[in-house]
């Protein structure tokens, strides 16, 4: 049974520390969305929705908290179901999501399979007045779809599958709208995953009318949410129990539907409420960074609408959700995180290296000698920490400490208002870090294709069609429906457009089709090629996707990679050194496939294209610098091991720590000798 929660209405804000904002006024205008007055969950004027006369004002009051939700952070919330569906409203904040190894169906695709996913994703985060569809309770949440079904076929340990990977791919709350009726070890060990990682799970009590509630609403850290309908009724079909949290609305649900367009949900589910509640908690998240999962769940349960019998009751807990008044319970946070650029990913080596971050302190209750970078060389290695240095009214710098080529530091920051609240960038750190890589940059040139930069198509044989094409891609079982550069981008080189009918009507077929890079200024010996690669080869004659490159004006090229097939959006590395005949200052790429027999579903996509130079990609164990692991690099060690007893962190004896236990020690020397007696490639 779960832990009730009787008095919080009243003593809440108090016990958290938090002060009860003022009344949210009602003078939020509708959105201009067409759709909007058949969102009754939303705003019930007691329009007849599907034949049914909803109450007034038995909605989760939407427009009013909308009116509080002025300054918001990106939250990101995931899906585990059926997978979603690229839709206009909220395609350019889907992000690459996962494909568990029991899904069944396209391994590749993330597209929805039954409808529901695309549904859930319309509830939380549709664009609100863009004069177009609908309207979702947090148009600012980035969704991350994780397809841990096709039809029937996946199961608990699908869905335990899709929670782990979620929680470690940066989900802030995640929407498990599934029911299980027998308890699950590995269901249960990932929903303790989540609660240990910080990350809130939104979960239906059930849709089969029994006073059984299911799994995983169940398990005591999961938010587990029953259904209700536009009278501010239990939905019938709705399961209830003592462990049920607070209810939604779940009937007569319109959103978005799978293939585009709106419709109502393909069954009753309280499901829908799930959706609902996860679309709120989103919303308190982007409103207050520094709220934990325990204290989400605390308001939304605090702040609930009483229906049906006073006090909890086993159909609808403390009540239906109110969202106006969970975001009237919300703190703003007194002092926030804010960039002029992001945090650093690469850093120079053997040099402290500064970054600016504000701190905004609108009340002047920011501690000033709160605020603190940490950091340290491992997973597994030692804590430190620094004070930042103010620069101005709400200006600091962070630095991050000198170390070797080729080392990572993982860090975050942190800082207290005069109250102890605490903020962290980001958000779960100490459970996430963010990670400044060491390295020296030269010339680069990136291209993530928002522009037109001059790249060039080819295309060759007698049967061909499926020519590279700069665009926003359409979404099938063989191709991407997104990009993958952040924030405003939406266009990448893509395979055959497709253009409707079947997947294959606009695939790659005989070829090859080209696409050829301007020529890149830059030394081949130090350079790094990094680009996302998409590559689909289904059925017939498996065919690759072929990385090349030229130093000749494209006379002459060399093989640089062959891709077989992907998971989705995949990331590629190349060290350009690493191929002998390479050589000189001016590169030139080309992305090239083919379906010759003309018998295989075969398309690719390309974007985020990355030329850098970098003059110290460091090889463990070589200390010196050199590119081998040899006897100067063992005498170096020899001199660390002799050396103090604690060389860290600003040593170069740090790239002799190859057991990575923070310490040098006769360890890290075998495994350096072995290392010197490998054969060289």
């Amino acid at each position: 049974m779960k832990l009730r929660f009787p008095l919080l209405r009243k003593v809440l804000p108090a016990a958290l520390g938090f002060a009860i904002l003022p009344q949210i006024s009602s003078g939020q205008s509708i959105p201009n969305d067409p759709d909007f007055p058949m969102q009754w969950a939303l705003q019930n004027s007691g329009q007849v929705i599907a034949e049914v006369e909803g109450i007034p004002g038995a909605d989760i009051q939407a427009l009013e908290a909308w009116n509080h939700a002025v300054r918001t952070s990106p939250v990101v919330v995931a899906l585990i179901g059926t997978g979603v569906d690229v839709h206009a409203e909220f395609a350019d904040r889907l992000l690459q999501g996962f494909v568990t190894s029991a899904a069944g169906g396209d391994p590749y695709s993330t597209l929805d399979t039954a409808g529901y996913g695309t549904h859930y994703a319309g509830i939380i985060a549709a664009k609100r007045n863009n004069d177009f569809g609908i309207a979702g309770i947090n148009d600012s949440a980035v969704i991350l779809p994780v397809r841990a079904f096709n039809g029937a076929v996946g199961g608990d340990a699908s869905v335990a599958e899709g929670i782990l990977w979620a929680v470690d791919h940066g989900a802030d709350i995640i929407l498990v709208p599934v029911q299980f009726y027998d308890n699950s070890e590995a269901l249960e060990n990932a929903i303790a995953h989540a609660e240990s990682q910080g990350v809130l799970l939104v979960a239906p009590a059930g849709h089969t009318g029994s006073n059984e509630v299911a799994f995983p609403c169940r398990y005591p850290s999961v938010l587990c949410v029953a259904a209700s309908d536009s009278m501010d009724a239990p939905a019938l079909f709705s399961n209830y129990g003592d462990e049920v949290d607070l209810a939604a609305p779940s009937v007569n649900i319109w959103s978005t539907r799978m293939g585009g367009g709106f419709g109502f949900e393909p069954q009753a589910t309280s499901g829908l409420a799930a959706a609902h509640v996860a679309g709120a908690a989103s919303l308190m998240l982007a409103v207050s960074p520094q709220l934990t999962a325990p204290e989400i769940r605390s308001i939304l349960v605090a702040s609930a609408d009483e229906i049906g019998k006073p006090g909890w009751d086993v159909h609808c807990g403390a009540g239906r959700l109110d969202l106006r008044r969970s975001l009237e319970l919300t703190p703003e946070p007194a002092i926030r995180f804010e960039w002029d650029d992001p945090p650093p990913e690469v850093i120079p080596p053997h040099v402290e290296t500064g970054f600016h971050v504000n701190i905004l302190d609108d009340a002047g209750t920011l501690n000033p000698q709160t605020p603190l970078l940490h950091f340290r060389f491992s997973t597994a290695g030692l804590e430190i920490q620094r004070s930042l240095q103010r620069t101005g009214a709400n200006g600091f710098v962070a630095e991050l400490p000198a170390a070797p080529c080729g080392t990572a530091i993982e860090y975050f920051l942190s800082a207290r208002s005069t109250d102890g609240e605490e903020i962290r960038y980001p958000r779960r750190a100490p459970n996430q870090w963010s990670v400044a890589r060491v390295d020296r940059i030269g010339r680069s040139f990136t291209d993530t294709f928002e522009e037109d930069l001059r790249w060039t198509t080819e295309v060759e044989g007698d049967d061909t069609r499926g020519a590279w094409t700069r665009v926003a891609p359409v979404a099938t079982t063989a191709q991407p429906g997104f990009d993958t550069t952040p924030d405003e981008g939406r266009l990448c080189f893509v395979t055959g457009q497709h253009a409707g009918g079947s997947p294959g009507t606009s695939d790659v077929d005989g070829g090859p089709v080209r696409l050829l890079s301007p020529t890149i200024s830059v030394d081949v010996e130090s350079a790094e090629v990094e680009f996302a690669c998409w590559f689909a080869s289904q059925g017939g004659t498996p065919d690759v996707l072929a990385v090349e490159g030229s130093m000749d004006g494209g006379e002459d090229w060399g093989l640089l990679d062959s891709i077989a097939a992907t998971n989705g959006w995949e990331k590629r590395r190349l060290v350009l050194g690493d191929y002998s005949g390479l050589r000189g200052d001016r590169l030139q790429l080309r992305f090239s496939t083919s379906d010759v027999p003309s018998d295989s579903l075969t398309e690719a996509a390309i974007d985020d294209v990355r030329v850098i130079e970098r003059f110290c990609t460091a090889v463990p164990g070589d200390a010196d610098g050199d590119g081998n692991v040899d006897p100067d690099d063992f005498s170096i060690f020899v001199n660390c091991l002799l050396g103090p007893s604690s060389p860290f962190p600003d040593s170069d004896c740090l790239i002799l720590d190859l057991d990575r236990d923070d310490d040098i020690d006769l360890m890290d020397g075998r495994i350096l000798i072995n290392d010197m007696r490998a054969p060289k490639e």
